[in-house]
């Protein structure tokens, strides 16, 4: 089909464009004459000096910048003023002459084909008998079928014409627009004036204006660029004007509480797009890392003085009644949530607002120790789902703020959440989250921890992968330390999702616990720190405190057993031992500790219900199971190695009763079968040394590939001779290495000697 269509070109009304074009041109001649006067009126000034010089050169580049401001408008209007023009006259000609043909007895489609409807079978009746009449009708008939074809042509090419010339125009106008955009950014024009008209509208009850509306969304939103600085953890600069307008509009709201400023935005037709640019004005402006050229920033300091209260006095005090603890500003804070939820996700990246809300929660959390049941001031009674419920609102307005979360987690940049000169301390508020029962409706506790895992090594943002990999070594030192462990035992039996998001966040990082970056081929390395061999057992023993959570750290423990096994037989790098045999330490006392902490708390004797739902949970959905070795273990060969070993964990609430139970025989002990890890050695040795092959030939399948069940049977037909090579290479460097992994003390020993490889405290590997 030919574009536009006739019923598109039948709509079309191309007067406005004259006017606009006018406005244009009164806009480009206003916009020099200002220019002009604002140059003459500096440089015609009588003075001297230095500041006159500054002045000068100032009005100079703000006069040639205005210029080039006119010159675009001009440009939009010549634009607009051509394709008025082409495009009216080229409308014109194909209605004009649709209109012509239609009235000559013929039809005009709306694709723009025509047709004969001439009458003829009325004609050739009138005709009949007249052999002259009926072939002057015939020639007629011939004509006419050459007039349809030429006309359809014709047509067909007027509307194709009219496209080519709606698409040039659109491109001068999209042209002439990023220009101006440019020259001219939105923020560019606010000003501490216009946020004051703003707020005396409010006052009276009056809706914003149009201009007002434009304002206020210049204000609110930040550029692309300034969006990407952001994400990327750099500066980002704002127009003086556009701090100046939110300074002005959140210090008119000094005087307001908090139900007062929330309620700005009215029930009307511009409640929705009001209440999500104040939203944003407020996370902009809470943002330090957001600045001017003239030095000022944003921060708490910069919010209203209710909102400021709100977030950095203490939430709870003791309530001299039954009923606990008592909420202070309870509704306050359901309201701010509920009005920053309502803004852009994107613009919560290390803001004051994220890192209070956190802070505040926590400390809400930390006051239901006990009956959870409170109230707030005597009038609001919340059971504990509502409790929860409001909890994870709280947390959710911060949950996508990766820097707030990491603030939190680390303790940095958090003591301006405290009022009067207090400090921030991280490990108590994390008590308070990881010591609450969430139940599973509560996600976005969950999803404070999530993204840990997935930016793990991101390539595309090395700002994500840096904060994660803090994140994680904050989150391993804290469930590490044995101080916590009142807690991190009974991580999974209070909040068994919150336990299994963590044991999925932290999967991949456990080769950097376990110091496995050696630099070697194939071990890829996140950036998390080192753990002790103690906390490492204890992250292991907090995140086995729910079955399913077990499930997925202890999958990953073996995988990544698995790779630097295969590795160090791949690359000859038998000091990877040292980090395998960490890892394997610390699951097995990891699991052996907190089943005996569960077979008294929580499981007591039910510690077989707990195994069960070990074994049903541990489902390999990336490598099959591993006591079935031959089918884990092939699967180790590059290049799907990375991905089937370090993908997510899996997804336990979409998995079938009959996936479940098809790895129900699965536990930990079968995890760490050094079996399991001898024959990854060799698939690896194999994936370098092609004649292992030649030296095993029963070994390997019709793809040369290493096959355990295979191996095996070959290895007890020939003597042994595969298994006496494996013990031969294996006691070379890797067995000694992982022995040394296995025994390292849970505390750490002295430094050691320079020029040794660092990969346990107080143990020097061997190779």
């Amino acid at each position: 089909m030919v574009y536009p269509t006739r019923s598109i070109v039948a709509e079309l009304n191309f007067d406005k464009m004259t006017t606009l074009a006018e406005e244009l041109n009164d806009y480009a001649e206003r916009t020099a004459s200002d220019a002009q006067t604002t140059r003459d009126t500096i440089t015609r000034l009588d003075w001297s000096g230095g500041a006159k010089n500054a002045a000068e050169s100032r009005a100079h580049r703000e006069h040639a910048q205005l210029m080039r401001v006119s010159a675009t408008f001009t440009s939009l209007a010549n634009a607009i003023t051509t394709g008025h023009t082409n495009l009216s006259s080229l409308a014109g000609d194909l209605k004009l002459t649709a209109t012509a043909y239609e009235a000559n007895d013929y039809s005009v489609a709306d694709n723009w084909k025509v047709t004969d409807s001439y009458n003829y079978a009325l004609a050739e009746s009138a005709a009949a008998g007249d052999d002259e009449q009926l072939t002057a009708l015939e020639t007629l008939k011939a004509t006419r079928a050459r007039i349809v074809e030429n006309a359809t042509l014709w047509m067909e090419g007027v509307a194709r014409d009219f496209d080519t010339a709606d698409t040039d125009i659109a491109a001068a106008i999209r042209g002439a627009n990023g220009v101006l955009d440019q020259l001219t950014p939105p923020a560019a024009g606010l000003s501490a004036g216009g946020a004051a008209k703003i707020l005396d509208n409010w006052e009276d009850g009056r809706g914003l204006t149009q201009e007002q509306m434009y304002a206020l969304a210049a204000a609110g939103n930040l550029t692309p660029e300034q969006l990407q600085a952001l994400h990327a953890g750099q500066p980002v600069n704002i127009p003086q004007g556009q701090y100046d307008f939110l300074r002005t509009l959140f210090r008119g709201m000094d005087g307001m509480s908090v139900e007062e400023i929330t309620g700005l935005p009215g029930t009307g037709e511009q409640s929705a797009a009001v209440r999500n640019l104040l939203a944003n004005g407020m996370q902009i402006m809470s943002n330090p890392s957001v600045s001017t050229d003239a030095g000022d920033a944003g921060g708490m300091a910069v919010l209203p003085t209710n909102v400021r209260t709100l977030l950095t006095e203490k939430p709870a005090q003791t309530a001299p009644s039954a009923h606990g603890s008592v909420v202070r500003r309870l509704g306050e804070f359901d309201a701010l949530a509920d009005l920053l939820l309502a803004g852009d996700d994107s613009l919560r990246m290390g803001t004051d607002i994220d890192r209070a809300f956190l802070k505040q929660a926590a400390e809400i959390t930390a006051s239901l120790e006990g009956d959870p049941t409170r109230r707030a001031f005597g009038d609001v009674i919340m059971t504990p789902e509502e409790t929860s419920r409001f909890l994870d609102k709280m947390i959710g307005v911060a949950s996508p703020d990766k820097a707030a979360i990491h603030d939190f987690v680390t303790g940095s940049n958090m003591d301006v959440t405290c009022s009067d000169g207090g400090k921030f301390n991280a490990d108590s508020h994390l008590d308070a989250l990881f010591g609450h029962k969430w139940d599973e409706n509560a996600t976005n506790v969950n999803n404070l921890f999530k993204w840990v895992g997935s930016d793990a090594g991101n390539p595309q943002n090395s700002y994500y992968a840096g904060t994660a990999a803090d994140t994680a070594t904050a989150l391993g030192k804290y469930l590490g330390a044995e101080s916590n462990m009142s807690i991190g035992g009974n991580l999974g039996v209070n909040s068994p999702h919150l336990a299994q998001t963590l044991a999925g966040a932290l999967a991949p990082y456990l080769g950097d616990y376990a110091h496995s970056f050696t630099g070697s081929t194939g071990i890829p390395t996140y950036g998390a720190g080192e753990l002790t061999a103690g906390e490492l057992k204890n992250v292991f023993r907090a995140l086995d405190s729910d079955p399913a959570a077990a499930a997925i750290i202890n999958q990953a423990g073996a995988q990544w057993q698995l790779a630097m096994a295969y590795q160090a037989g791949a690359h000859d790098l038998p000091q990877l031992g040292v980090a395998a045999g960490l890892l394997a330490d610390a699951m097995r006392d990891g699991m052996d500790e907190e089943i005996a902490h569960l077979s008294e708390t929580a499981y007591k004797d039910r510690v077989g219900d707990y195994q069960d739902k070990l074994n049903a949970a541990t489902m390999l959905r990336y490598v099959a199971s591993v006591s079935t070795y031959g089918a884990a273990l092939n699967a180790l060969v590059p290049p799907e190695v990375e991905q089937r070993l370090f993908g997510g964990p899996p997804d336990l609430d979409s998995m079938t009763a009959e996936e479940r139970a098809r790895y129900a025989s699965v536990n930990v002990p079968a995890l760490t079968d050094p079996q399991a890890i001898r024959f990854a050695y060799f698939v690896g040795a194999a994936s370098t040394d092609p004649s292992l092959q030649d030296q095993f030939p029963g070994g390997f399948d019709e793809k040369g590939r290493p096959n355990y069940e295979q191996l095996i049977e070959w290895d007890k037909a020939n003597g042994g001779k595969w298994t006496k090579w494996m013990s031969e290479q294996m006691s070379q460097g890797f067995d000694s290495n992982f022995d040394l992994g296995v025994g390292a003390p849970d505390q750490p020993g002295p430094p050691p000697q320079a020029g040794t490889l660092p990969l346990v405290p107080g143990g020097k590997p061997v190779g």
